[in-house]
This record gives C-alpha cells, sequence and structure tokens, in this order.
C-alpha cells in the first residue's frame, strides 16, 4: 500500500513538472513565434480572440446590452443574437492586423515582426470594447487609419492628401467618440511634427477633420438623441475592471519602461523620419493618457484608457528586441497574458 501511494505521489509530481514544463515552453514559443519573419501567424489571432470570449460567455464578466453606442450617430440595435460580439471579435483582429501592417510597413524594427498585434489582442481583452462593438471601439479603427495617413507623410513631397485624410478619420473617430473633438490641436501638432507650418495643409487638416462632425452633428440635431458620457457603468463589473486596471498598468509601466531603454537605443541609429513617427505616437499615447485618467476621476470608469492600446502595441513591441532586456519583457508578456486568462474567474 506504501509503495502504491509512493508511485502515486511520484507520478502526481512528475505530471505537473510535465505540465509546467509544456505550458512554459508553449508560451515560449508563442512569443518566439510572433517575433519571426512568418505573415501566417496573424491568422492565429481569431484563436486567441475566440478564447477571451469562451472564457467570457462562462464567467460573464462583460455582457452585452445589445444596444451599440454610437456617439453622435445615435443608438443601434443588434440584428441578431451575438451580433455585437461577432463584429467586435472581427475589428479587433483587422485593427490588430492594421497595427502590425503600419508596424513592418515602415520599418520600427529592422526585420518583419508580428508580436504587435498580438499585443493589442492581449492588451484589449481586459476592456468591454473587447468584447461587445461600441463608437470607441470603431474610433479606434479610425485612430489606426489616421496613423496610416500621416506615417506616408514626407518633408520634401506634396502631403495635402495625407493630411486631409488623416484629420478626416481623427474626425470620424470624434464621432464616434465624442471627447475625441477635443484632440484636434494634436492632430495639428503631429503634421507640424512631420511637415513645416503650412496654412493651406492645416486648413485642410481642419476641415478633413470637420467634415465627419458636420455630417454626424447634423444627423444628432435631427435624431434628438442623447449622448452619454458614462455609457459603460452598468455594462460590466467595474470594480473588477478597476483591480484588473491596477494590476495590468503596473505590467504595461514595467514592459513600457522596458520598452523606453529598446526605443532610445533604436532612435540612435534610425532615421529622422522613423524619430518623426516615433514622436507622432507619443502624442498620441499622451492623447489617450489624458482622456483615461479624466474618464477615471470623473466618470468613475477606465474605459478610455484603452486609446492607449493603439501606442502601446507599437512601445511594447520594441523591448522583445533588446539583447539585455528582451527575457525579462517575456516573463512580463507572460504574466500579463496568463492574468487575461485567469482573471475572468477571480
Amino acid at each position: 500500500m506504501n509503495n502504491f501511494q509512493g508511485v502515486l505521489v511520484n507520478f502526481k509530481a512528475d505530471f505537473i513538472n510535465s505540465y509546467k514544463c509544456i505550458t512554459f515552453n508553449y508560451l515560449r514559443g508563442m512569443v518566439k513565434l510572433f517575433s519571426g519573419n512568418r505573415a501566417g501567424v496573424l491568422l492565429l489571432l481569431p484563436f486567441f480572440i475566440v478564447l477571451y470570449y469562451l472564457l467570457n460567455s462562462f464567467t460573464v464578466n462583460h455582457y452585452d446590452s445589445g444596444i451599440i453606442n454610437l456617439g453622435f450617430w445615435g443608438d443601434s440595435s443588434s440584428l441578431f443574437a451575438n451580433a455585437n460580439q461577432i463584429m467586435a471579435g472581427t475589428i479587433i483582429c483587422i485593427n490588430a492586423i492594421g497595427i502590425n501592417l503600419i508596424y513592418n510597413a515602415n520599418e520600427f524594427l529592422e526585420r518583419n515582426n508580428y508580436i504587435s498585434s498580438l499585443l493589442y489582442v492581449v492588451l484589449m481583452s481586459f476592456y468591454h470594447s473587447f468584447y461587445s462593438i461600441d463608437g470607441l471601439l470603431l474610433a479606434h479603427s479610425a485612430l489606426i487609419l489616421m496613423i496610416f495617413q500621416f506615417f506616408k507623410l514626407r518633408q520634401n513631397a506634396d502631403g495635402r492628401a495625407n493630411v486631409f485624410n488623416g484629420a478626416f478619420f481623427a474626425g470620424l473617430a470624434a464621432s464616434f467618440h465624442p471627447p475625441m473633438v477635443g484632440m484636434v490641436p494634436f492632430v495639428l501638432i503631429m503634421v507640424w511634427n512631420v511637415r513645416p507650418f503650412n496654412f493651406r495643409e492645416t486648413f485642410l487638416a481642419l476641415t478633413g477633420f470637420s467634415i465627419p462632425l458636420l455630417y454626424a452633428g447634423t444627423y444628432y440635431w435631427y435624431s434628438g438623441h442623447k449622448i452619454e458620457l458614462n455609457f459603460l457603468q452598468q455594462a460590466s463589473d467595474y470594480y473588477k475592471e478597476q483591480t484588473d486596471f491596477f494590476v495590468t498598468a503596473a505590467l504595461f509601466s514595467l514592459l513600457l519602461l522596458l520598452s523606453l531603454v529598446s526605443i532610445r537605443a533604436r532612435m540612435l541609429k534610425s532615421s529622422i523620419r522613423l524619430k518623426k513617427m516615433v514622436n507622432m505616437l507619443w502624442w498620441l499615447f499622451f492623447v489617450g493618457l489624458i482622456y483615461g485618467l479624466i474618464d477615471f476621476l470623473f466618470f468613475d470608469q477606465i474605459e478610455r484608457f484603452s486609446f492607449l492600446m493603439v501606442p502601446l502595441s507599437f512601445f511594447l513591441t520594441f523591448s522583445f528586441s533588446h539583447k539585455t532586456f528582451g527575457g525579462v519583457a517575456s516573463a512580463l508578456f507572460y504574466l500579463t497574458f496568463l492574468y487575461s486568462l485567469i482573471n475572468f474567474f477571480l
């Protein structure tokens, strides 16, 4: 009997050790896979999104009210059961791929890297917009398109079309999420960061920003609906979300600190154009930080901090490329990813 119990204990210990080894190797392989030069890994993104959706369906941490808040465009009802989740998951995947395409096309690193798309999916999984489409998530898409246009700007080339298009997408973001109207001066600063002040281009930027708001404002006046800034108070367990926020903020901050070291090393040998693109992302980071703090202090919400996830997906990728701190960055990412999974059951 004692021998049997000893064998059972040894078997249990071997099983646990094997499980830990397999789990660690899988996670280490996951980061290595997305850090490599294989575009096919983007096909794995829907599986991560579905995993989060399945966990949420079991725990119902984020539930769908069936109403889509679209800012100036009013509210809309879901067409069928789970429509909001399906649309949200699709847009999350498109946004992640869009960020990654911009990252690689503009050669932020010396070789292609696909971990920025994975970062966006994992980081966004802590926010309600990940699980149900709303104007805030659509604003993310518009801001990514704005970045795409502004990154095409060249100092000595005609940039009127890109200035207008980028500002138009910024205005579109504001139409879906009205507080973003206040980012117009930052849009101009991003343009002036690349190109010298030009009255015609500044006028085009203001015009482009205004057009979506003009149409959306007209619809808002005609429909007579109300804009609710405290729009997510009843959509989730916000006490739990705020706890998640403080935990993830600590992890994100550590990753960002590591990224700053890597970014600084990269900037020392980068082109002037790359430095200007990074500066634009820092302005976008500053905008997201302002909106997040206002949201937290005045509305007791953390949802608008999700705007930070767009520039962070660019910045945090640098930390994995650092020869000294790459392993630490991977370990922090593992902690973030594991917490994103187990927090459903806490």
